[in-house]
Formats: structure tokens, C-alpha cells, sequence
């Protein structure tokens, strides 16, 4: 890059962002596209098709749900172990799990009864799991440690695009399959295959050469001995759950305690909104921006800038509930703060993992800390929706719970962030060091 163009990125994080040259991590972002494109349409129709459509009941259908949540922490274990081994890598892993997602698709599309629908589930979970722990690997091995941040914002992005494509595009389809909603599913299988067809074109990211070779339970060991991961982990677990909370039990809340709309009806309505623009909307429009701005400053601080953020955000839901005007104003207000503090999480997280990991155990240590996402997707939907069955009271002290638990996190992050500069963990700031 010359002077000028130096110049320019600098003035314009939004275009020096986009202007990342590593294509094969914008081919890593596309695969993440699709994936996302694939599992949002999965997991948004799963419960509409199957209690309203095929006449399960809604606990039931929820109840294969979570255990499909927790068949992902089994993923994540294998998925980490298959990843490191040289006669699978990233790429073998990555087809392993794309097949049991197109598998899965086909699987709905004849499914009538609980019982096949709980093994459909287990089967996408335990999918899911090992997807996401090959995928972050491979993108740490594609990437030097300058540029990880900007290049997992990238990958964030195009996973809330692919979403967002999902969702819109089932709900199209649905419309065409009314009669036969279960066919929705089929569009999903399609989706999973042009994906497998497009990974068997993606070379294999693990380096050949990266030190002695350790067997998968060796490198889970080695993982859980880290003492910095594991910090980072509960950390990670306390954060995930904010995120599990906003994407479980807010829209809940806005329904049930805050009415937007007088009108009937149009309660749902307008909380899809606020969330499509004020939540997924604005993340996705300031993720790589934000990205660019901290790109100089330590990882650690960043997740802490992250805490102080969610406690800003449920501080502002608690306003929401229990002050009388501008109830609007002030959930907007707590959507696009807490949309913020979710777009200075992920990628910082993945980043400081990266660093930690030696080469040969990215996969086990990717492995290691997503299970903190089991745990938060687990935790927050739970709570959140044991609070949301209480008097308003206690659902309006929820958000006042929330956020003192902050303080906690950023105790955690203090502690990770002294362990940092007593060892290696600092190397995440230098654009000239690295741990591979």
C-alpha cells in the first residue's frame, strides 16, 4: 500500500476495513455467509413450523432446542480435536460439518413427530459445534496477529448478513410453501450444498510445519491448563449471556412490560422492527468501523470498554420499564448501545484466543473457549425467561441484576489483563510479534 493509499485507509476506517487485502479471508467470510445463511433459517422456522405448522407443543419443540445447545458443546470438543489433526486439518472438519447441516435440512423436511425432531437437533448442535471451532481456527491461521480483530469483524459481519439473508429469505419461502411449510427446510438443504460444493474448492489453512504433533486429548489438556484461557473463558461466559439475554428475553420484555404500540397487535410487530434496525441493524453497520478505531489498543481494555457498555445498556432497559414517557426513545436508546457493546466482543475475544493458542492447538483451544457460548446460550435464556414470569418488578430489577454482574467482569478482565503483562499476552497489541 503507498503513501497515499496509507493516507486514505487512515482517514476512512469503513474503507480500510473493506480493503483488507488476505482474500482468503473475504473466502473464509463468504463460507461463514452461507453457513449463517443456512443455520438462521434453520434456527428462526425450527419452532414456527413445528408448533404452529406440525402441531408439537412449544415446550417440547424448546426442550429439543436447548439439548440441541448443549449436543454443540460435544462439537466443539471434536470439532477442535479433528481440526488439529493433520489427516483431517480445517478443511476435512469444515466438510464434516456442512454435511451434517445439509443432513439435517432434508432430515425436517419428513419430520412429524418429537422424537425424530429431538435427533434432528442433536444432530444440528452437535454440527454447529464443530463448524464453529474449525471456521475460527482457519481464520486465525490465514491472518497475522495485526490483522486478526479486523478480519474476525469482517467474519462477524458477514455471519449477522447471512442471518439476516436466512431469515428474510425463509420467510419468503414460506410464503410459497404454506401448504407444505416443512419445505421450507428443503431451500436450507440447497443452501448447505452449494456451501459443500464451494468448500471442496477452499484449500487447507493448517500449516504442515507447526511443531510437534499432539494427540486431540494431549491438546484439550494442554488447553485446559492455560491459565489465561481460562480467565478469558469466564469472561467470555459472562458476555455471551448478555448476548443470549438481548436475543431471548428483551423482545419478550418490550412485549409483555412495554407496550410501544397501543394498538392491538402491533406490540410484536413493533419490537421485530426495533430489533431488525436498532440491534442487528446498527451492529452491522458500525462493526468494521469500530474495529478500525480500537485497532491500536490492547484487546483486554477493548472487552472491558465491552462490559461498561452492557452495564450502560440494561441500565437503559431498566429506564425503559419503569419511567412513563419516551419509553420508545429510551429502547432505541438500550438496543443500539447494547448492539455496540456486542460488536466489541467477538472479535477481540477470538483475537486474544488466537494469540494464546500455539499453532498445532488453535483447534483445541477455539474448542475450549466456545464452550463458553454453550454456557451462555444456555444460562441467559433460562434466567431471562424465569424473570420474564414474574411480576413487573422483578422483571424490571433483572436489567439492575445485569448490570451490577458487569462489575464482576471487569474484575475478571483485570485479572486477565495482569496476567497478560506478566507473560506473553501482550504480544496481542504488537503488530510485530507473535506466538506462531
Amino acid at each position: 500500500m503507498d503513501e497515499d493509499e496509507s493516507t486514505s485507509a487512515a482517514t476512512q476506517p469503513l474503507l480500510s476495513a473493506l480493503q483488507l487485502s488476505n482474500h482468503r479471508v473475504w473466502l473464509l467470510a463468504i463460507g461463514r455467509l452461507l453457513c449463517q445463511t443456512g443455520s438462521g433459517l434453520l434456527n428462526f422456522y425450527i419452532p414456527l413450523v413445528f408448533v404452529n405448522q406440525v402441531g408439537l407443543s412449544a415446550t417440547a419443540v424448546g426442550f429439543s432446542i436447548g439439548i440441541g445447545s448443549l449436543a454443540e458443546v460435544a462439537g466443539h470438543v471434536v470439532g477442535g480435536a479433528l481440526a488439529d489433526t493433520p489427516r483431517f486439518g480445517r478443511k476435512l472438519t469444515l466438510l464434516v460439518s456442512i454435511v451434517l447441516g445439509a443432513i439435517v435440512s432434508f432430515l425436517l423436511v419428513v419430520t412429524n413427530s418429537l422424537p425424530l425432531l429431538f435427533f434432528a437437533c442433536l444432530l444440528l448442535g452437535f454440527g454447529v459445534g464443530i463448524y464453529w471451532t474449525a471456521a475460527d481456527a482457519a481464520m486465525m491461521d490465514v491472518t497475522a496477529p495485526e490483522d486478526r480483530s479486523q478480519a474476525f469483524a469482517i467474519a462477524t459481519v458477514a455471519d449477522n448478513i447471512g442471518t439476516g439473508i436466512g431469515v428474510l429469505g425463509g420467510g419468503l419461502l414460506l410464503l410459497r410453501v404454506s401448504q407444505t411449510p416443512q419445505l421450507v427446510f428443503v431451500g436450507c438443504g440447497l443452501i448447505f450444498l452449494v456451501f459443500l460444493g464451494a468448500q471442496l474448492f477452499m484449500p487447507e489453512t493448517r500449516q504442515a510445519d507447526v511443531g510437534s504433533e499432539k494427540t486431540a486429548v494431549q491438546g484439550m489438556m494442554v488447553a485446559l491448563k492455560d491459565k489465561a484461557l481460562l480467565i478469558l473463558f469466564l469472561a467470555n461466559a459472562l458476555l455471551t449471556t448478555y448476548i443470549a439475554i438481548v436475543s431471548s428475553t428483551v423482545p419478550l420484555y418490550f412485549t409483555n412490560f412495554i407496550p410501544l404500540d397501543r394498538t392491538p397487535n402491533a406490540s410484536v410487530d413493533n419490537v421485530a422492527n426495533l430489533f431488525t434496525w436498532c440491534y442487528i441493524g446498527v451492529g452491522t453497520v458500525v462493526q468494521l468501523p469500530i474495529a478500525h478505531f480500537f485497532s491500536g489498543f490492547q484487546h483486554v481494555r477493548v472487552l472491558m470498554l465491552s462490559m461498561v457498555m452492557w452495564a450502560v445498556g440494561f441500565l437503559l432497559l431498566w429506564t425503559t420499564g419503569t419511567v412513563a414517557t419516551a419509553q420508545l426513545g429510551w429502547g432505541i436508546a438500550a438496543l443500539c448501545t447494547m448492539s455496540i457493546a456486542a460488536t466489541l466482543h467477538k472479535p477481540y475475544v477470538a483475537a486474544i484466543v488466537s494469540e494464546l493458542a500455539p499453532p498445532a492447538l488453535r483447534g483445541a483451544y477455539v474448542g475450549v473457549n466456545s464452550q463458553s457460548w454453550a454456557i451462555g446460550f444456555f444460562i441467559g435464556p433460562a434466567l431471562g425467561g424465569w424473570a420474564m414470569d414474574q411480576p413487573q418488578i422483578i422483571a424490571d430489577s433483572t436489567w439492575l441484576i445485569a448490570a451490577a454482574t458487569t462489575f464482576a467482569g471487569l474484575l475478571i478482565l483485570y485479572v486477565l489483563e495482569r496476567i497478560g503483562t506478566e507473560s506473553s499476552l501482550d504480544q496481542v497489541t504488537d503488530p510485530e510479534s507473535s506466538l506462531s
